[in-house]
């Protein structure tokens, strides 16, 4: 995310970000799935398109959200997605909202308050003010409701077909819808001009290999709420990394007080608490 934001932030559409990743997800299954004939039968595929529709939406608002704040923003309020995912499961399964979910949530808010927190500038300024900030927060929620929904499709229905089928499907679904963003995606040659389709290129491949391991992992096993609390740990390193990398990417938190990253750092923690507290038994 650190180098698609460094891409952004020189010129490049967050809509490249989204077809570029869509794209590679689609060559990475599909090419084999082609050379295999290993396709999900058509029954299969209003399922696969109702989940892929749902990546894409949640892929729009995640990079909305990164391009308009900080990655020590964004990146730990997506924890709360596991949130979304167990209560999903629970909904649509009826079953009672057991009681640890509760204090997740509540260690989850405690942590998304500490995102939050302004403090103050040390150089250029704190350039989230907290309208940004609260766009933001908006939108990661929004991208969490729509890939828990993601998540838990994938597991209801995926599962009952072969994963190494049924994802194809899903991931070439996902860039035929890409293909709607076309008008407002930029050319290879004016990303290569602008020196920034390297970056653009290995960020959005990193993406799309991570898309690939929890589909898969989903698609397979299942278990949506566990494989989330794992996935979601990525918080506290989404913090340290933009705080340790800030300058050389030119990012945000460069110019924000220790105290502020302090804050967001004990605002990724409690996230990551909500987590673990979310899969207890």
């Amino acid at each position: 995310m650190m180098l698609v934001k460094l891409a952004t932030m020189q010129g490049a559409s967050p809509w490249t970000g989204t077809v570029f990743a869509n794209l590679w997800l689609a060559l990475l299954w599909g090419v084999p799935a082609i050379l295999n004939w290993q396709i999900a039968p058509t029954a299969a595929w209003g399922q696969a398109a109702v989940i892929g529709g749902l990546f894409v939406l949640g892929q729009i608002f995640t990079y909305l959200a990164f391009q308009y704040g900080d990655v020590s923003v964004a990146t730990p309020v997506f924890g709360v997605k596991v949130l979304i995912v167990a209560l999903c499961g629970l909904l649509m399964a009826g079953e009672a909202i057991p009681y640890r979910i509760w204090i997740a949530a509540c260690l989850a808010a405690g942590g998304v308050a500490f995102v939050q927190f302004t403090g103050r500038r040390t150089g250029l300024g704190d350039k989230t003010s907290a309208d940004r900030r609260g766009l933001t927060i908006g939108m990661v929620l929004l991208s969490g409701i729509a890939l828990s929904l993601f998540d838990i499709l994938l597991q209801m229905w995926g599962t009952r077909w072969n994963s190494r089928e049924f994802l194809p499907v899903v991931f070439a679904a996902t860039a035929g819808f890409s293909l709607l963003l076309i008008p407002w995606v930029d050319r290879p040659t004016v990303l290569y001009r602008k020196g920034i389709l390297g970056w653009m290129l290995i960020g959005t491949f990193m993406m799309a290999v991570q898309a690939m391991s929890m589909s898969y992992a989903l698609g397979t096993w299942g278990d949506a709420t566990r494989v989330n609390i794992v996935y979601s740990l990525r918080g506290l390193w989404g913090v340290s990394l933009s705080w340790i990398l800030a300058r050389w990417f030119g990012a945000n938190e460069a110019f924000l007080a220790p105290t502020t990253m302090l804050m967001r750092l004990i605002g990724a923690v409690l996230l990551t608490a909500a987590v673990i507290t979310a899969i207890g038994r």
